[in-house]
C-alpha cells in the first residue's frame, strides 16, 4: 500500500487558514459606515445647497428619503445574503412593493410650476445624473471588495441587487442637496442615474464577483 503520509504533509503546509465571514448584517453596517461617507466625499464638488426643508413637499420627500435608504439596505442585504452558498434567494416582492411606492411618493411630488431654464434644457437633470454617478463610484468599489471576498454562485443577481442599493444610497444622498419637489426631466434623469449604476455595478464587478471556472 503507498504511503500517502508525504502527500498529506505536503497539502497541509501549503493551505491557508479560512477566515470566517461576517454575519450579514455587520457586512451591511460596516458597508453603510464605509460607503455612505466615500460617496459624499466623492460627490462634494457636485454638492451646491442643503435641502431646505421648509419648502412645499418637504414632508413627501422626507419619506422618499427614508424610503430609498431602507431600500438601499435590503438591497445590498439582500446581495450579500446571495453570495453566500446555499442561502436562499430574497424574497423581492416585497421590495418590488416599497418601490412601486417609492415611485408613486416622487410622482405625486412632481412640481406643476415652470422649470427653471437649466432645468428645462436638462441643466439640472444632468448635475443629479452626474452627482449620482460620482457618488455611486466608491460605492461601486466597496461592493466588488466586500462580494469578492465570498464570490457568488449568482454573480449577475448579486451584483444587480447591490448596483440598486447603490442607486438609492446615491439618491439618499442626492436628497439631502435637491429641491423637496421635482420636475420630471429632473426625476427622469434620476432614474436614469439609477439604470446606470446597476448595468456599470454589474459590468464592473463580474469579473471578480463570479466564481472561477477551470
Amino acid at each position: 500500500m503507498r504511503n500517502h503520509d508525504p502527500l498529506i504533509d505536503q497539502l497541509s503546509a501549503s493551505v491557508q487558514p479560512v477566515r470566517r465571514t461576517w454575519p450579514t448584517l455587520w457586512r451591511v453596517a460596516g458597508w453603510t459606515a464605509l460607503a455612505l461617507p466615500c460617496g459624499a466625499l466623492s460627490s462634494w464638488a457636485l454638492h451646491s445647497r442643503y435641502t431646505d426643508w421648509s419648502q412645499p413637499g418637504a414632508l413627501t420627500a422626507l419619506l422618499t428619503l427614508l424610503l430609498s435608504f431602507v431600500l438601499g439596505l435590503s438591497a445590498i442585504t439582500g446581495s450579500f445574503t446571495l453570495s453566500l452558498a446555499g442561502r436562499q434567494p430574497p424574497n423581492v416582492l416585497w421590495r418590488v412593493l416599497m418601490a412601486l411606492v417609492w415611485l408613486a411618493l416622487n410622482l405625486s411630488n412632481l412640481s406643476a410650476s415652470q422649470p427653471t431654464a437649466g432645468a428645462g434644457r436638462f441643466g439640472e437633470g444632468v448635475h443629479c445624473y452626474l452627482f449620482m454617478l460620482s457618488a455611486s463610484l466608491p460605492m461601486m468599489v466597496i461592493t466588488v471588495v466586500s462580494l469578492h471576498r465570498t464570490r457568488s454562485l449568482r454573480p449577475g443577481r448579486s451584483l444587480a441587487l447591490a448596483g440598486c442599493g447603490i442607486a438609492f444610497m446615491s439618491s439618499v444622498l442626492l436628497s439631502l442637496c435637491h429641491n423637496t419637489t421635482l420636475h420630471l426631466i429632473d426625476f427622469s434623469m434620476h432614474l436614469a442615474a439609477g439604470v446606470t449604476i446597476t448595468g456599470l455595478t454589474v459590468l464592473a464587478g463580474r469579473r471578480w464577483v463570479g466564481l472561477e471556472r477551470h
